[in-house]
C-alpha cells in the first residue's frame, strides 16, 4: 500500500468515527498536490470532498466533488456515491443530470439483479430529483409530471415497501391538495419505518449485519415524517414516531420539542372542538385549521385539556433543558430553542426540575433502569 492509499484509509477510518477534522490533518499533506500531481485522483478527490463537507466547509467540497465525477464518469474508480451527493448539493437541472449519471451508473453495475444496497441507491437518487423537480424546479410546466413519474419508478423499484418513497408520495400528494392520499401515505410510510426499525433493532442484538450507523439514519427521515403527520392532524402517529427517535437518540432536542409541540395541537384541537361541537375537522381540511390554531385561547383550567397540557409542557421542559447544553448559535438549535420558550409561555411555564426528574425516574422504572440522573447533563454528548 503506498503512502497515499494508507492515508485515505486512515482518513476514511476517521471519518467513520465522525471526525472530520482529524480526517482533514491527515490529508493535508496531500492538499497541494491536488492541484498538480493527484489532480485527478479520484479517491483522494472524494475523500476530501467528504471530510470538508462533514466539517460542514461546502464551498470546498464542491468543486472537488465535480472534479472527481468529471474523472470517473461511470463510477468504476470510485464508486457511484459522488454523483448523489453532488446532485443533491447542486440542485436544479445540472443536479438533476449528475443524479441520473448515478442512477444509470449504478443500474449498470447491477445488471438485471440488483440487490438491497443498489436498490437503496437508486430510490434515494430518484428521491433526490423529485425534491429537486418540488423545489428548485417547481416552476417548470414538466415539474408534476417528472416528480409523479420518479416516484412511480422509485416504488416500482422497491416493491412498495420503501419507507422513504411513501414520505415522498405523501409530499407530492399534500401539493397537489391530495390531502386523503397524502395521510394514507404517511400512514404508510411510518408502518415501513416501524417494521426497518424493528429489523434493525433485532439485527443489532444478534449482532447480525446491521451497524448502529444504519439504526442513526433513521433520525431524519423519521423526523422529517413526523413533522408531515402533525402537519396533516395525525397526532397518534407523530408520537409513535417521536418515541421511535427517542429510542435511537434518548436526548433528541427535536424530538422533544415535536413531542411538546403536537400534544400542544392535540391540546388547541380538543378546545377548538370544545367551541365549535359541529365542526367536522378531516384531511381536507385540516389546513384551514393549522392557518388558524394560534388564534385558539387555551384555557389551562380545562380538565379536558390539562393532561395533555401536562404532558406538552414536560416534553418542551426537558426540550429546553437539553437545549441549554447545546450550540445555541446553530441556526436550527436557536430556532428550536425561540419556538420552546414561546410554546411554554402560552402553556403555563416549564416544569421544575423535581417534576423532570420524577418523569425521568419513571421512564427508567419501565426499562429496568436504576441510574441516577442529572439534569443539567442532559444532551451532553460525553
Amino acid at each position: 500500500m503506498s503512502d497515499i492509499e494508507a492515508c485515505i484509509e486512515r482518513a476514511r477510518e476517521a471519518l467513520h468515527e465522525q471526525n472530520a477534522k482529524e480526517a482533514l490533518r491527515i490529508l493535508k499533506p496531500f492538499k497541494k498536490s491536488l492541484k498538480t500531481t493527484n489532480g485527478s485522483n479520484v479517491l483522494l478527490l472524494q475523500t476530501f470532498a467528504n471530510a470538508y463537507l462533514e466539517d460542514g466547509q461546502l464551498e470546498k467540497a464542491y468543486p472537488l466533488l465535480s472534479r472527481a465525477c468529471e474523472a470517473d464518469v461511470e463510477g468504476t474508480q470510485g464508486g457511484s456515491e459522488k454523483f448523489f451527493t453532488l446532485g443533491q448539493v447542486a440542485g436544479g437541472q445540472f443536479g438533476i443530470n449528475i443524479l441520473l449519471q448515478g442512477v444509470e451508473n449504478v443500474s449498470r453495475e447491477a445488471g438485471d439483479n440488483l440487490n438491497q444496497e443498489q436498490i437503496g441507491k437508486i430510490v434515494s437518487g430518484l428521491l433526490s430529483m423529485v425534491e429537486i423537480w418540488m423545489t428548485d424546479l417547481c416552476m417548470e410546466e414538466t415539474a408534476e409530471a417528472q416528480s409523479e413519474e420518479l416516484v412511480s419508478k422509485a416504488m416500482e423499484i422497491s416493491d412498495g415497501v420503501s419507507p422513504e418513497v411513501w414520505s415522498t408520495l405523501g409530499s407530492i400528494r399534500i401539493s397537489q391538495q391530495r390531502y386523503k392520499e397524502a395521510v394514507d401515505a404517511f400512514i404508510q410510510s411510518w408502518t415501513f419505518f416501524e417494521m426497518r426499525k424493528q429489523e434493525i433493532e433485532k439485527s443489532l442484538n444478534d449482532a447480525d449485519g446491521s451497524t448502529y450507523e444504519d439504526y442513526v439514519q433513521l433520525l431524519q427521515p423519521l423526523l422529517t415524517l413526523a413533522k408531515m403527520c402533525i402537519e396533516m392532524g395525525l397526532y397518534d402517529i407523530s408520537l409513535k414516531i417521536v418515541s421511535a427517535i427517542k429510542d435511537i437518540d434518548e436526548d433528541n432536542l427535536e424530538a422533544y420539542y415535536l413531542e411538546g409541540f403536537t400534544y400542544y395541537m392535540i391540546s388547541k384541537m380538543e378546545m377548538f372542538k370544545n367551541t365549535n361541537p359541529t365542526a367536522n375537522v378531516t384531511a381536507e381540511n385540516i389546513f384551514e385549521f393549522n392557518q388558524h390554531f394560534k388564534e385558539v385561547p387555551l384555557s389551562l383550567n380545562n380538565e379536558s385539556i390539562s393532561e395533555v397540557v401536562h404532558e406538552a409542557r414536560l416534553a418542551l421542559s426537558f426540550a429546553s433543558k437539553i437545549g441549554g447544553n447545546c450550540d445555541a448559535t446553530d441556526e436550527v438549535i436557536y430556532e428550536l430553542l425561540m419556538g420552546t420558550k414561546e410554546l411554554l409561555e402560552e402553556l403555563g411555564g416549564p416544569l421544575n426540575d423535581k417534576e423532570l426528574m420524577k418523569a425521568r425516574k419513571g421512564e427508567a422504572e419501565d426499562d429496568n433502569d436504576n441510574a441516577e440522573f442529572d439534569l443539567d447533563n442532559i444532551g451532553d454528548e460525553d
